[in-house]
């Protein structure tokens, strides 16, 4: 069940902090750098921070974000995740400024949908550099369709989370030869651990995917048996 980040990360959440400060984020620091969560106050390391927690990534970033918040959108899709223009929870939304991937006329901004209201605006969670607050959450509206941004910027789009992300863990066992969702949450926590590479993840328990549900199994000390069971479940979700 996905569950909507209101508050700000607490302090040391490794999502939210620089390999060398303990975390998993290769972000650049936040300015002014807030001491619990290193990679704030800045969009970029808040925003890819967050759509990794929400997955679940234990070890390594899901997708190589660049460095300005408007070439978010092509990064997404050279890693194989969709870019659509309707929100959805957890799904991070872009804006440009100027010209992408020019940086000098602005580098743009993205922010994480929370929640989606019955009046079709909805609640993100935010951070942004230079900015005081390192976290804050806003309300907007679509508008003129874009969502509540200055006119300097463009809206581009909303990154979604990978199919089966940020949901229940699915029941029963997961095996070779099973198709269908219970699968793809398989595969995309696979992938979140470093096991898997992001093109594999496509519903399809095969020979990829039990191989690397074995590796995950032999390092993590469980039974070496290419079935997704309980205690396989637990260390995925860990």
């Amino acid at each position: 069940m996905f569950t909507p980040r209101l508050t700000k990360p607490e302090r040391g959440n490794k999502y939210y902090n620089t390999v060398a400060n303990g975390g998993i984020s290769t972000a650049i620091v936040g300015s002014p750098t807030d001491a619990g969560c290193n990679v704030l106050a800045n969009c970029v390391g808040y925003a890819a921070g967050r759509f990794n927690e929400i997955i679940g990534s234990g070890r390594f970033q899901y997708f190589n974000y660049p460095p300005n918040a408007e070439d978010f959108c092509n990064a997404a899709r050279a890693a194989g995740l969709t870019v659509g223009t309707v929100p959805k929870p957890g799904a991070i939304i872009v804006w440009a400024k100027g010209a992408v991937g020019t940086g000098t006329d602005g580098a743009g901004h993205v922010a994480v949908v929370e929640q989606i209201h019955a009046d079709g605006s909805i609640t993100t969670s935010e951070s942004g550099y230079g900015c005081a607050n390192p976290f804050w959450t806003s309300k907007r509206i679509r508008g003129s369709g874009n969502w509540s941004a200055g006119s300097d910027y463009r809206f581009l789009g909303f990154i979604y989370l990978p199919e089966g992300a940020g949901g229940d863990v699915p029941a029963g066992l997961i095996k070779k030869g099973d198709s269908g969702l219970a699968v793809t949450w398989l595969q995309t926590r696979l992938t979140a651990e470093g096991y898997l590479p992001k093109g594999q993840i496509d519903g399809i328990f095969g020979t990829f995917t039990l191989g690397a549900l074995l590796a995950f199994q032999f390092e993590h000390g469980l039974a070496v048996d290419g079935i997704c069971g309980p205690a396989t479940k637990a260390a995925l979700t860990a």
